[in-house]
């Protein structure tokens, strides 16, 4: 899973920045938790997250965390 995520250019990205800010006091606590916000949507927006939770973990049948599930379970 990591290994993953490493080889994820943006999901590296988003990670290098927040820390970047953080580190040299660039960013305020409320820019930070927007930042973690836009790095819980890139993870959200491959399947690398729910392939690892499908991994460990029994997922609803009616699972619509992550874009790939909802799609399967949206109401047309």
């Amino acid at each position: 899973m990591l290994k993953q995520l490493e080889a994820s250019s943006s999901i590296r990205a988003i990670v290098a920045e927040i820390a970047e800010g953080i580190a040299a006091e660039k960013i305020s606590p409320f820019d930070a938790m927007l930042q973690f916000c836009k790095l819980c949507e890139a993870l959200r927006s491959g399947d690398m997250i729910c392939d690892w939770h499908k991994s460990f973990l029994a997922v609803p049948e009616a699972c619509n965390v992550c874009p790939s599930t909802a799609k399967k379970h949206s109401i047309q």
